[in-house]
């Protein structure tokens, strides 16, 4: 797991007393300190336009960005940046004299309610969480999808969902792909159920990768998409993105799967700067996973040789043995299938 990355911003010399007592603090994150220059010492960075035009150039830097300033200073410097809760980094804002941490951006999937907790709790200061879930102790929707690896299929039915989950609502959970919940404490008027019939008496939370549309239910009801789809991939060199993502979509529809569950590509070194597979992980939102060589020739007789891939790579199959490699040994949903220069085979992840 990659160290999360941390800026520390602040306009102040006392905010720079506090923004040394933070780098000191969390020695287990990656932090970068940022001032003007009057104010700069060795560990610090200084910034050299306006504050609006300096966050716009962390917001896709940072996962956290911790703001030791006024409030309303850092809402309107970020305000022309945000994009979606989905991607937005955590925001947190300090006051000078470090006695508060407050959430105030990305409290949940961005995890700024947890690091100002952390921060809180290594400061001595008091952490200010007003999410609604947080404050009454309960469970959003985007927490729960979060904590079982679950996409969201619709933003706007999450946040309708859990806006019932806080007004004590019965919610019923149809977990259909069977996600392990043991670790999950679910609010008490979250039901377990078996079965889409079941939900017509509740609001509904229905978990699964197959790619039904929401049911015509006279009910709300949010669909959470487990990501666990790999697909290992080959293709002749310089394919046009459009086409690889054209022959996924096409892949999946045939096997009635949610293109959200598509967890990561997998493919050799050689195409590893493919800009088509590239594009093809940024469109998909999935990883990238590169498999050496030599794993794949420890699992390539168990799938079908080709003489013209071992002479353009050395290796007498791509597309299975990758997209096996990458799933942990998974469960084999679709063999390789030829399309027009792209080989393509789908997994599920045992992980």
């Amino acid at each position: 797991m990659k160290t999360e990355k941390w800026a520390i911003v602040t306009l102040s010399q006392d905010g720079m007393v506090l923004a040394q007592r933070i780098l000191e603090h969390l020695e287990d994150k990656k932090c970068q300190l940022y001032t003007k220059e009057k104010y700069a010492n060795e560990t610090a960075t200084i910034i050299t336009t306006d504050i609006t035009t300096f966050m716009g150039s962390l917001m896709n830097e940072y996962q956290m960005i911790c703001c030791i300033m006024a409030t309303g200073i850092v809402v309107r410097a970020i305000a022309p940046y945000l994009q979606h809760k989905s991607s937005d980094p955590g925001i947190l804002v300090m006051d000078t004299k470090g006695e508060f941490v407050i959430s105030l951006l990305s409290g949940h999937l961005g995890g700024a309610n947890d690091a100002a907790r952390l921060l809180a709790e290594r400061l001595k200061a008091q952490a200010v969480i007003t999410t609604g879930t947080d404050v009454k102790g309960t469970m959003a929707v985007d927490i729960l999808a979060q904590k079982i690896k679950c996409a969201i299929d619709n933003y706007t039915d999450a946040k309708d969902i859990t806006a019932l989950i806080l007004n004590d609502d019965l919610i019923a959970l149809d977990n259909q792909e069977n996600c392990d919940l043991e670790a999950v404490i679910l609010p008490k008027n979250i039901e377990l159920v078996t079965g889409l019939s079941n939900l017509n008496r509740y609001a509904g939370v229905i978990i699964t990768s197959q790619a039904i549309k929401k049911p015509e239910l006279p009910i709300p009801s949010v669909k959470l998409v487990p990501r666990k789809l790999v697909l290992g991939i080959g293709c002749r060199r310089d394919m046009p993105a459009e086409r690889i993502i054209q022959a996924i979509q096409k892949t999946l529809t045939t096997l009635d799967f949610d293109q959200k569950a598509i967890k990561s590509l997998a493919t050799i070194g050689l195409k590893a700067e493919e800009p088509g597979i590239i594009a093809a992980c940024a469109f998909f939102g999935a990883k990238k996973v590169i498999i050496p060589n030599e794993m794949v020739q420890m699992v390539q007789s168990r799938f079908a040789a080709s003489e013209f891939v071992f002479k353009t790579t050395g290796l007498y199959a791509v597309s299975e043995p990758c997209g096996y490699v990458a799933s942990q040994f998974g469960k084999c949903l679709l063999e390789k299938q030829k399309l027009n220069g792209i080989t393509l085979s789908v997994w599920q992840d045992q992980n």
